[in-house]
């Protein structure tokens, strides 16, 4: 079944402090009305996709750009009257059969989006988002968020949408790599044009060298400030890497050269950490 938006709204499910999903009650076709629960790792997926078409928006410039920005106009005036109502009762009593289990954006374009949703009872459901409706669903999934007092959450969720991590290594005395690896669905890489390998060098309490690695896809370059401010924020998401936080140390960056189509494999991966480590001068 595929919906197409005519309005949304959003709220947020939770117990106690603990965030368990968010609520987006769509408004599609004859103003028909269906409603889904994201928990938080499909809700990330979602974000992923939304996020990228956002940081193609901003590279706009001139004519493209305002015409871009009239048409979001016009289109969230249409959605605000038909913003269908989301009621207590509906999350209180979420239906375990409205939760979605995964997402997989099957079309990816320059006009839409779209996102094939496979519910907890194994249906599936197609959702189209245009493009001048992204902007909105951004603002309305991050207003719930925030109005249910989880400002956190939202940070959290924000820090790890311009990064795929994809092997986390700790490097051993031996030459090893003992790795930890992230398995991630076609449709993200295509979102993603770079390949980095991270070096971090940090000392113990004994002053013994820590030697950790991860490779990453993102937009950013190796020497971009935005590809070291991913390499903190790796620290947070990673458990090897996280052993790190609060040390004095090095991070070192390099792009993973790579053809357009071309998706690296766990050897090439691995290899491409181990020559970047034994590049970096011994102190």
């Amino acid at each position: 079944m595929l919906l197409m938006i005519k309005g949304i709204n959003t709220g947020v499910i939770r117990h106690d402090n603990n965030f368990l999903a968010l609520a987006l009650k769509v408004k599609y076709q004859r103003n028909k009305e269906a409603l889904f629960f994201f928990p938080p790792l499909v809700l990330r997926d979602v974000l992923i996709a939304l996020e990228h078409h956002l940081f193609q928006h901003s590279s706009l410039t001139g004519l493209p750009q305002e015409q871009l920005s009239r048409a979001k106009r016009s289109t969230v005036k249409k959605m605000h009257a038909h913003i269908p109502e989301l009621t207590e009762t509906e999350l209180a009593q979420a239906n375990i059969s409205r939760q979605v289990e995964s997402v997989t954006l099957t079309e990816n374009n320059e006009s839409h989006l779209l996102f094939t949703l496979t519910m907890n009872d194994n249906m599936q459901t197609q959702l189209r988002v245009e493009e001048t409706q992204i902007e909105l669903l951004v603002i309305a999934i991050v207003q719930a968020i925030n109005n249910a007092g989880m400002h956190e959450l939202a940070i959290r969720l924000s820090s790890l949408l311009d990064f795929l991590p994809l092997y986390d290594v700790d490097c051993r005395d031996t030459g090893e790599l003992e790795y930890d690896s992230y398995d991630q669905p076609h449709w993200k890489h295509t979102l993603f044009s770079h390949y980095l390998a991270l070096i971090y060098r940090f000392s113990d309490n004994e002053g013994k060298d820590i030697t950790c690695g991860a490779v990453i896809k993102t937009r950013s370059h190796s020497d971009s400030e935005e590809a070291k401010a991913i390499s903190r924020r790796l620290m947070d998401f990673s458990p090897r890497l996280g052993k790190l936080k609060g040390r004095t140390g090095q991070v070192f960056i390099r792009a993973i050269p790579h053809t357009q189509q071309q998706a690296l494999s766990l050897e090439q991966c691995l290899r491409a950490l181990h020559h970047l480590r034994a590049s970096i001068p011994q102190n």
